[in-house]
């Protein structure tokens, strides 16, 4: 434990933050006063790049590999010294970790089998299958062979993936037999057991929504698009054109999900393939929608997540805030979008003067003589373009396009687009 700075004097609220910081700082003064103290929990090797670590009273930062016993331990340390009264988990990794934790000292935060079934992909599916819910086949495989056994019993097409992996990274789509023994390296090289699942076909959603008391508002529903040969999402536009009908079941799905995980407060990002058969969820988080689906909420809805997720956090209550926001704001272009720009052989990020235009943003992911690699995780991706529109093609085209030209300026071979990216 290293003390970033003296603490105050008189501490009379002490927030535990756990994986990354962000403006936390700044929204714990103006939710709960002076006497604020702010510890972090970081894995040693976010350290580096975590937002905002300079303004915490103390940093505690552990091996990449240190498990829920560990983490507590350290926390139980800190909680010896200056008791924790408040704890905020605003990214995926630590939130298991966070919740051991947190129920250990008597902190309130997410319960700990909550975020075991969120975090755990084959959980999540053996929650719902416990209560009939969107059945999916599924195997988990800790070898090769095992692997081979769940694709006879799962079936052709199916998908390959670490069973608690983000990011897209490691999720390999199969077709055929013959690429079994390279998917399950991909999908085991990111040292996890590998869920093997039946590809579901259809388009794909994600449902944005928050939660307080066990009750649940949908803010908005996403279209994404995903690369085909990869899985690794494309683009996406809010809200999603669908008929109220459509857009009910796929809102029911996610508020299932959340019910049999037991997600009570906060933000979720729910996705769900929208199959034949009605909707199936893959996975859920509990957090806000990355690829600035948070800010397109914002923009969307009028609902600030940066703003209302630390302070429910912080003890105050916003769920009729929220609906009140939803209820009342109409924005004159609704309909946000963003789209990447990726490559499909190795190359060096060469910059460029990147288009622009009106209700077009465009942002370079990459410095200019940095490597890039070929599009496996989300983490390839180089260029970023979110516009918006009066209406989901609009504003999808816009940044459609302004993508490909942004490819074409830095001489990429992928602007990352399929004739199955339609809506």
């Amino acid at each position: 434990m290293s003390a970033a700075t003296a603490p105050p004097a008189k501490t009379s609220h002490h927030l535990a933050v756990f994986g990354d910081l962000f403006d936390i700082p700044d929204r714990a003064l103006k939710t709960l006063g002076d006497g604020v103290r702010i510890t972090l929990f970081v894995p040693r090797s976010r350290l580096a790049s975590c937002d905002g670590v300079e303004h915490a009273h103390a940093v505690v930062a552990l091996a990449d590999d240190a498990d829920a016993a560990a983490w507590t331990e350290a926390v139980r340390a800190v909680h010896a010294a200056v008791p924790l009264t408040h704890a905020l988990a605003l990214v995926d990794h630590l939130a298991y970790e966070a919740a051991v934790a947190m129920s250990a000292i008597g902190v309130p935060f997410h319960a700990p089998a909550t975020m075991e079934r969120v975090g755990d992909k084959a959980l999540m599916r053996r929650t719902l299958d416990e209560r009939g819910l969107y059945p999916v086949p599924f195997r988990l495989a800790a070898g090769l062979d095992e692997a081979r056994a769940a694709v006879l019993g799962v079936g052709l097409p199916c998908v390959f993936k670490p069973v608690s992996g983000t990011g897209s990274a490691g999720a390999v789509m199969v077709r055929d037999e013959k690429e079994i023994d390279a998917a399950y390296g991909e999908a085991s090289g990111h040292g996890q057991d590998v869920l093997v699942e039946r590809f579901m076909t259809g388009p794909q959603f994600s449902v944005e929504a928050f939660s307080e008391d066990g009750r649940h508002l949908v803010l908005a529903i996403t279209r994404k698009f995903s690369d085909p040969a990869t899985l690794v999402e494309l683009g996406h536009v809010m809200p999603a054109p669908l008929s109220g009908d459509e857009a009910a079941a796929v809102a029911r799905c996610a508020v299932d999900v959340l019910d049999a995980v037991g997600l009570t407060y906060g933000p979720s990002h729910t996705e769900v393939i929208l199959g034949p058969d009605g909707p199936v969820p893959i996975e859920t988080h509990a957090r806000v929608g990355g690829d600035d689906i948070w800010l397109m909420v914002h923009a969307a809805t009028g609902v600030d997540l940066d703003t209302v997720q630390p302070d429910q956090a912080l003890g105050r209550s916003v769920f009729e805030e929220v609906r009140s926001t939803l209820e009342t704001h109409a924005p004159r272009r609704p309909y946000q979008a963003v789209w990447f720009g990726a490559a499909r052989e190795a190359t060096t990020f060469t910059g460029a003067e990147l288009p622009g235009g009106d209700h077009v943003q465009v942002t370079a992911l990459c410095l200019k003589g940095d490597p890039v690699r070929p599009l496996s995780s989300t983490n390839d991706r180089v260029v970023k373009v979110r516009a918006t529109g009066t209406t989901a093609e609009e504003a999808l085209d816009l940044a459609r396009e302004t993508a490909a030209e942004a490819c074409a300026a830095l001489s990429l071979d992928l602007s990352l687009t399929d004739p199955s990216h339609t809506l």
